[in-house]
């Protein structure tokens, strides 16, 4: 979270999809492949979202990710977007 308010004062910060990608990785350990299939998969996300109309929910959901993301006993990351992510899926499909 820290790391989120610093990004909005420099412009040397990554997209947010980085940023997501590195918490995630930080709390379970990934590998750089595993790094870049977590990449690969907010990029595939959103361009689905592009394609059909639904940014909106994509950076939704994304703020929502930023916002609630944490790291829990089990190494495990997690986040309270279910809403986000529901809203995101009913579009795109």
């Amino acid at each position: 979270m820290i790391l989120s308010l610093a990004c909005l004062f420099t412009a040397a910060c990554s997209p947010l999809e980085d940023d997501l990608c590195d918490y995630k990785c930080d709390c379970e350990g990934c590998s750089d492949r595993e790094y870049g299939d977590c990449l690969d998969r907010y990029d595939d996300r959103y361009v689905d979202a592009d394609r059909r109309g639904c940014v909106d929910q994509y950076d939704a959901l994304l703020e929502c990710e930023d916002d609630t993301g944490m790291c829990n006993r089990d190494d495990k990351w997690s986040t309270s977007c279910k809403p986000e992510k529901d809203a995101l899926d009913r579009c795109i499909d």
